[in-house]
């Protein structure tokens, strides 16, 4: 979808006016189209990551930007801590990281998760693909996040830990190797 098409024009008006593309919410009634294109985008914030650039459009708490876990956000739960932005945590003198600061802040293996990220200072902020070292999207490792969310979420559901392995004969697998 191109950003100025008639089309994109049409549905960010009806669909995400204040032009929050990835806020936009599933509602009744909306179109196939609109509906295919949030549930791409569903799929596509579960494989994303904030590079850091000037830190000023990336939420310490909600958006993700450390390089670690599932989810890349902090396990630091936040309490009354009033700083939010990234840019907060970057030092305006030297322009890297205020370890103090983060030190501080952060339980220690957050910390060291966020000392180890480089800060691009002289760009913005930007969104990446977590799961290729490229940091470009691509269908077939889309495939595989998806594969491995549903597979972490369906053994959740059964009680199973995340890293548990399936039961002998389970399996994709075991299904083409079946004698039918």
């Amino acid at each position: 979808m191109v950003p100025d098409s008639l089309c994109a024009q049409v549905l960010r008006a009806k669909y995400f006016a204040d032009g929050k593309i990835f806020e936009a919410v599933e509602k009744p009634n909306i179109s196939y189209y609109w509906r295919s294109i949030l549930r791409g985008l569903k799929a596509l914030k579960v494989g994303l990551i904030w590079r850091v650039g000037t830190g000023e459009n990336i939420n310490i708490w909600l958006d993700p930007w450390i390089p670690n876990g599932v989810t890349r956000r902090s396990c630091t739960p936040r309490g009354r801590n009033i700083v939010t932005k990234v840019s907060e945590l970057i030092d305006p003198i030297n322009g890297g990281w205020d370890c103090q600061l983060v030190n501080d802040i952060f339980w220690e293996e957050d910390a060291k998760h966020i000392l180890a990220i480089p800060i691009r200072s002289d760009m913005d902020d930007f969104l990446a693909w977590h799961y290729d070292k490229k940091e470009d999207f691509s269908v077939k490792s889309a495939y595989h996040v998806l594969d491995d969310n549903n597979t972490r979420e369906h053994r959740t559901q059964q009680g199973e830990s995340s890293s548990g392995a399936a039961p002998h004969g389970c399996g994709r697998n075991a299904i083409w190797k079946l004698r039918i």
